[in-house]
């Protein structure tokens, strides 16, 4: 569990009301990184949405044991957004560059909520569309 302060000022969790980002805060709780670290990998199981707080992650693909860089993710971004998207794999890996601080949401948890209130399912899928169309 976070305070809900630390998700309040990103633009991500802005339009939520203070119920919803009080019930994310529950289900969520900070992670560091050293550098170099996977944390996590394409094709497997994805149960975490993640919001960087501190350092840089590569997100990239691997196929044929090359790797193909996709974008990197700064303070302030998401990332893990397959935790939310059917069928709920990863779609890339990701590595830390440097040492990085995160907030890790447990993916399933927040599934249940997006099933149990509309409104929050709606403007979270809003969120996570912008995000990733802001990677490009």
């Amino acid at each position: 569990m976070i305070s809900p302060e630390l998700l309040r000022p990103y633009p991500f969790f802005a339009s939520l009301t203070d119920e919803q980002i009080k019930a994310i805060a529950k289900i969520a709780d900070e992670k560091s990184f050293p550098k170099d670290s996977i944390l996590f990998k394409e094709n497997t199981s994805a149960n975490e949405l993640m919001l960087m707080l501190e350092g840089a992650v590569s997100l990239f693909y691997s196929s044929g044991g090359a790797n193909s860089s996709l974008c990197t993710i700064a303070p302030g971004a998401i990332f893990g957004v397959s935790s939310l998207i059917s069928p709920y794999k990863y779609t890339a890996s990701a590595r830390a560059t440097m040492p990085v601080k995160v907030v890790n949401i447990d993916g399933a948890a927040l599934r249940m909520m997006t099933e149990a209130d509309q409104k929050l399912s709606i403007v979270l899928m809003r969120n996570v569309a912008a995000a990733v169309i802001a990677r490009h």
